[in-house]
């Protein structure tokens, strides 16, 4: 159910972490978050690391390019080359590493397009063979069918981002240089066509002007394509609107609803966080403490180590880099060091992770009266 994989509450389920927290101890973090690769082969005009006042747009440093800078023309911005990516040894160190340090999943995300990291499929296997949980979000472009053979065998879920049902908006949300909508229709057909029972398949779908009147005719391609579910989500700007009307949004809210009456079955979801589109512009003054940096590792392509995705590629909030140090001795350094805990959230980016964050604290958090339920 996607309610269950995209919950806000997953991490109470893991009691034993919960207990070690409430007693004021570390944790070893269950997984983690790592962009591969900077350089992407799309240049969405909503992504935060292209925008001109995207959260994480330190990033195109990497590749290369401007941060702020407006890049308009259909081709992708900056150039790949070892300063942009994870150096590929990891594609054989990186699953032992997990290992070792006790970490459990490993979620493949940019960023970039993490498929363009050269050394991927071998990563991807490596991670299969050492027994980690695997997750990959990824535009879709690069699914050989090679590469779907392992996502299919290995792979946990994996989450295509496609913020369009047609050709033309496709092109003109993703800026792309061809026109290659249907093949990557096609190759989500790779994974869903007899698609194992081990393995989700959703698609993203980042809301704003431009594919907001899409929204019923994505809920219907999508579902014909067999994926499991739809995640709409919502363009971030620091106004916290999406780039819509207040009746726009409304619209979306209600549409999203009707195809949810109309589309959605038990094998098949759509959905969507309604209040997420107004985190993006409000101060994070109802939690006081980041649970969730425990619980996920961030880790950019410059190998920095971070809280979150939220604060990637801030050089102030980088905690080590694994180029440095092993996972396992940035664990051991988490256990050992307080510096999650001088973590103050009124300092960060407005949080869209805040529920998670507010339902760790519920139940890591002594309550008032805690014996009266």
């Amino acid at each position: 159910m996607a309610e269950v994989e995209y919950g806000v509450s997953k991490a109470v389920y893991h009691a034993d972490k919960i207990k070690q927290l409430q007693e004021g101890k570390q944790i070893i973090p269950l997984g983690i978050q790592i962009d591969l690769e900077a350089y992407c082969n799309d240049n969405c005009e909503f992504c935060s690391y292209r925008k001109d006042n995207g959260h994480n747009n330190m990033m195109l440093n990497l590749i290369g390019a401007v941060p702020g800078e407006k890049y308009e023309e259909n081709k992708p911005i900056g150039k790949p080359s070892p300063m942009s990516r994870i150096p590929l040894e990891f594609a054989e160190t990186l699953p032992r590493q997990l290992k070792e340090a006790g970490i459990r999943a490993c979620e493949l995300t940019g960023g970039g397009e993490p498929t363009l990291w050269p050394a991927f499929d071998q990563l991807y296997e490596n991670l299969g063979l050492n027994g980690i949980e695997i997750g990959l979000i990824t535009n879709g472009s690069t699914m050989s069918d090679k590469r779907a053979a392992l996502v299919r065998k290995y792979g946990l879920w994996c989450r295509i981002s496609m913020d369009a049902a047609t050709q033309e908006t496709h092109k003109k949300l993703h800026r792309t240089a061809n026109e290659d909508f249907e093949r990557r229709l096609n190759n989500i057909r790779k994974l869903t066509t007899d698609k194992p029972e081990t393995l989700t398949v959703g698609i993203s779908y980042i809301i704003n002007q431009d594919n907001y009147k899409e929204i019923r005719e994505a809920a219907k391609l999508y579902k014909e394509l067999g994926v499991d579910h739809l995640r709409f989500s919502w363009m971030y700007d620091m106004e916290g609107n999406a780039g819509l009307t207040d009746e726009e949004k409304e619209w979306c809210k209600k549409t999203i609803r009707d195809c949810q009456e109309k589309y959605q079955t038990d094998n098949y979801l759509i959905f969507t966080e309604y209040d997420r589109i107004d985190l993006y512009s409000k101060p994070n003054d109802d939690f006081k403490k980041c649970y969730y940096q425990h619980f996920v590792l961030a880790i950019g392509a410059d190998g920095g180590v971070y809280p979150c995705c939220i604060q990637k590629y801030y050089p102030e909030y980088q905690y080590a880099n694994i180029k440095e140090k092993t996972l396992k001795q940035i664990v051991t350094d988490i256990n050992t060091k307080t510096f999650m805990d001088n973590l103050n959230p009124a300092g960060c980016n407005p949080c869209w992770l805040r529920n998670r964050n507010k339902s760790m604290a519920a139940a890591i958090e002594k309550p008032k009266h805690h014996n009266f339920i």
